[in-house]
């Protein structure tokens, strides 16, 4: 009898014991917080029925304060509360951060340990420093064991942006659209003057040559035949696809070590720039310009050629619609003419990364805050979150892409939407291809359409990534305000001075540029890759 009553016990204390462990945790996972594994279809059923006490994952989103529109509280939060949260036992919280306040309120939150669950920022350098603070979780295991189709979507080579030192320390959202750069000129002037959409980059000059003399616009001197700007922060923009064009094949470990200045070949690439403006073919305020008196010349109908975003050219309200105005014959096309001695047309594209998605160290819930990342990789859940309700928020489809979108200022407020904060793992609307991602862009620049993708095609043509490390340079971030001046400085001064000045400017410049820093930063940076190949 003893025996029994012994035995009796012991079963009662294991059916105690198996009913605790299926009744409480977070319902995310078979071991808690940590997680090793995600739970299947039916460990989310007997979750439901044997439920703890709901956790809860907070994640961050942007308030760009569009009226009527609640960030954190609005038809996609809460069909994400209803889709994820609820089945998961997740109560999804979003904390809204202001758009123009993005880095500084981050680092508030984070100094202050109150940062949400799931945050992100664009600025790379805001990451490291967090990472190298100890700030930021370990995410490569979380990962590698729970998030398959988040791997896959991603890519391998674009979760590399979010790693340093070899540790997943960031999420990196994928941006659809990588094309950065085209070339656009007046074909209604090539027409006048007699001459071809230039293919080479003598060819672009004549047409420059041409633009001047000729005067096909009827400007009485005011022409300016190819304009661009100094933008401290991006100091190439406007000429890049024509320096590229210039500089010759180096090694890899060149390709991420050097600075422009000192790779053979750009130093013709700038000569090349002297020579035209001392030409007259270049605008003769781009050095005190911030971009403003650029984006008049090419608006008022006084620019011949000029290199910008590739898109922005055909955007509504932008330069194709607002030269119609001054000249109803003007037509900026998109070209391509900068060809190097391999007869490729280089240049860059924007990095494969968008948002950077980081879950911070004080977090406890970065299990919860992986699962939400690996089911946004749904394409179903991708695409309700990227374009809504068919009805509702676009009225038709056309090849599995929506058309007729109803704006948000026809929507009541319950139905408004901002498809391109929620969706945080990719920036830009992803429908699966390349072909379905450019068409379905598109359809966004009504009446150029065919215009928009040419332009896109040419920002495309040979371009590549800029080069990635995985670790940060310390000496960059250090010297990068001197560099940065004494940059804008060698730029202004060597295209401004006089042809015969040209080479000891620039050598002189070039010398300045090294003492100030810039031969540190190389050598940090040539050690960093050698780091890295290892």
């Amino acid at each position: 009898m003893k025996k029994f009553f012994s035995k009796a016990i012991c079963f009662t204390i294991m059916l105690m014991l198996l009913s605790s462990t299926v009744g409480c945790g977070s319902g995310t996972s078979n071991e808690g917080d940590n997680g090793a594994k995600v739970n299947d279809s039916t460990e989310q059923d007997v979750s439901k029925k044997n439920k703890g006490p709901q956790v809860e994952l907070k994640v961050a989103v942007f308030d760009r304060g569009t009226k009527g529109y609640v960030a954190d509280n609005n038809f996609q939060t809460k069909w994400i509360q209803e889709k994820f949260g609820d089945p998961n036992n997740i109560k999804v919280t979003f904390v809204p951060i202001p758009r123009a306040q993005e880095v500084d309120k981050l680092k508030v939150l984070m100094a202050s340990n109150q940062a949400p669950d799931i945050c992100f920022t664009y600025t790379d350098s805001v990451v490291v420093d967090f990472a190298k603070n100890g700030g930021l979780t370990d995410l490569t295991e979380l990962i590698d064991k729970n998030a398959p189709n988040l791997k896959k979507f991603l890519g391998e080579d674009l979760l590399s942006y979010g790693r340093w030192d070899n540790i997943q320390y960031a999420v990196p959202a994928k941006r659809v659209m990588v094309a950065a750069e085209s070339t656009f000129i007046r074909k209604d002037w090539l027409d006048k003057v007699g001459l071809p959409v230039p293919k080479t980059t003598d060819e672009f000059y004549n047409a420059m040559k041409a633009f001047k003399e000729k005067d096909p616009g009827k400007l009485g001197g005011k022409v300016i035949p190819y304009t661009f700007a100094v933008d401290p922060n991006n100091l190439m923009w406007g000429v890049s696809p024509l320096l590229d064009s210039f500089k010759e094949k180096i090694s890899e470990e060149d390709t991420y070590s050097l600075p422009n200045w000192l790779v053979p070949g750009f130093k013709e690439g700038m000569r090349f720039l002297n020579k035209m403006y001392n030409e007259g073919l270049l605008d003769p305020k781009f050095a005190t310009d911030d971009g403003k008196h650029n984006d008049d010349n090419i608006s008022k109908g006084l620019a011949g050629a000029f290199i910008h975003t590739f898109d922005l050219t055909y955007r509504a309200g932008s330069f194709s619609d607002k030269i119609k105005t001054v000249a109803p014959e003007g037509q900026y096309i998109p070209i391509d003419p900068f060809v190097n001695k391999e007869g490729k047309h280089l240049k860059f594209k924007f990095n494969p990364n968008g948002l950077f998605i980081i879950v911070p160290k004080t977090s406890q819930r970065a299990a919860e805050a992986i699962k939400y990342l690996e089911w946004m990789a749904d394409p179903e859940v991708l695409f309700y979150l990227q374009n809504g309700e068919k009805g509702v928020h676009y009225l038709d489809e056309k090849n599995g892409i929506p058309v007729n979108i109803i704006p948000n200022d026809k929507l009541a407020d319950d139905n408004k939407a901002n498809f391109i904060d929620l969706s945080i793992i990719v920036n830009g609307k992803e429908f699966g291809s390349e072909d379905k991602n450019v068409e379905a862009a598109s359809y966004g620049f009504p009446g150029y359409e065919e215009l928009y993708k040419q332009a896109y095609s040419a920002a495309m043509n040979d371009a590549s990534f800029m080069p990635h490390l995985d670790r940060a340079i310390e000496s960059k971030a250090k010297y990068s305000k001197v560099l940065g001046e004494k940059e804008v400085e060698t730029f202004i001064k060597t295209i401004t001075c006089k042809p015969a000045e040209f080479d000891k400017t620039y050598d002189t410049l070039i010398q300045e540029y090294l003492k100030a820093g810039g031969q540190q930063v190389i050598d940090e940076t040539r050690a960093a890759y050698k780091a890295m190949k290892k």
